[in-house]
């Protein structure tokens, strides 16, 4: 990976305000696209962008195995139709067919857990929506490239750019005139006591986190009672149908749901917030990023839970169990579209409808 980070500051009277900027240490050579799955419609978009990657800028493109499967899927076909006829476009097919047809062997193909590019890749680029984003950052574990993330999903607030501006962002992205946003994400690590005691498994389970881990009551009736730590210190025991440890990006996925507060990407911080808790006084709380919490199910809670990992991961927590989550050393670097700020007021505005109303007040009348 060939991008360094460099931090603009420009001080106030109240606070300083950081941007992020790409700066190249060497020419990008090597992009990474991650498409939405099962969507036709997003294939011929992802050949477009394949075909001006390789004509264009002469990069090298990766792209996962299942992807690559369907590419030579396409390839197949296309060569069986054209078996019989010279003339490819007499069969109705587009010129972007044709000239994807030609590149598909460029294509190189990465296979997560067997092929080690997080330092190869320059930039990522993702085409769908926030749940494409999810998947590209669960599959570096560690530093991760440079994300362009492109909307052709459903809501879009991570995915600021329309894909028809695509030519024009990687131009300027290739060039390091873009700032990016450093979302933080959570390092979770899952351990596993041996009969109860507080010795653990030599190998935990570690997960890279960018929205929440969610511990909830799954398929069981019970309530679910989770107790919480910060920094070793007791905070309160959950009784409801769970809790949700979320970073400020989480902050507008499910923990939006329970009332938490929306918080800027920026915001240094951590936020803890119950699901229906049986309690009508217990509110989401935020704590500062650089505590380390802890949660394991009560002695007496009288059923199993569930933990999962940005949807992912899925498994039983039980009374053996215990997650210990702080904020990652690896976060995401999304490259903006505006500024961070702007960006992320867009995407409450314009995909959340943060306080939308069909009219404004009527100014009053001046009396004569």
């Amino acid at each position: 990976m060939s991008v360094r980070i460099m931090r603009n500051e420009r001080s106030s009277s109240s606070k300083i305000q950081k941007q992020y900027h790409l700066s190249w240490t060497r020419a990008p050579t090597n992009c990474l696209i991650i498409k939405k799955y099962h969507d036709p419609g997003v294939l011929k978009k992802f050949k477009m962008i394949c075909i001006w990657l390789i004509t264009n800028q002469t990069l090298d493109v990766y792209v996962e195995g299942s992807d690559f499967e369907e590419l030579q899927n396409i390839k197949a076909s296309d060569m069986s139709r054209t078996s019989s006829c010279d003339d490819l476009k007499s069969l109705g097919a587009k010129n972007i067919d044709v000239e994807f047809l030609n590149l598909i062997d460029n294509i190189k193909v990465w296979t997560y857990g067997k092929d080690k590019l997080s330092n190869k890749i320059d930039f990522i680029v993702c085409l769908g929506g926030d749940g494409t984003l999810l998947y590209a950052s669960s599959l570096f574990q560690r530093s991760v490239p440079p994300i362009i993330a492109f909307n052709l999903g459903s809501l879009g607030f991570l995915t600021p750019f329309e894909f028809k501006e695509f030519p024009t962002v990687l131009r300027k992205a290739l060039k390091g005139t873009l700032g990016f946003t450093l979302r933080n994400r959570l390092d979770c690590t899952l351990w596993l006591r041996t009969d109860g005691s507080e010795d653990v498994e030599s190998i935990p389970q570690s997960y890279q986190v960018l929205n929440e881990v969610i511990i909830d009551r799954g398929i069981h009736s019970g309530v679910c009672m989770v107790d919480i730590y910060c920094d070793e210190v007791f905070v309160t025991t959950v009784i409801g149908d769970g809790v949700i440890v979320a970073t400020p990006t989480g902050s507008t996925a499910y923990a939006a749901a329970t009332g938490a507060s929306v918080v800027a990407p920026a915001v240094p911080c951590v936020i803890i917030a119950p699901i229906c808790p049986h309690s009508l006084s217990f509110r989401p709380i935020m704590v500062p990023a650089n505590c380390v919490l802890k949660c394991k199910l009560n002695p007496d809670a009288r059923s199993k839970a569930c933990i999962s990992f940005d949807g992912r991961h899925r498994q039983d927590f039980t009374k053996l169990h215990v997650v210990e989550v702080c904020t990652s050393e690896y976060p995401l670097p999304c490259i903006d579209k505006e500024s961070s700020m702007q960006d992320w007021f867009n995407g409450l505005r314009n995909c959340l409808m943060w306080n939308g109303r069909s009219t404004t007040q009527k100014p009053l009348k001046e009396k004569k």
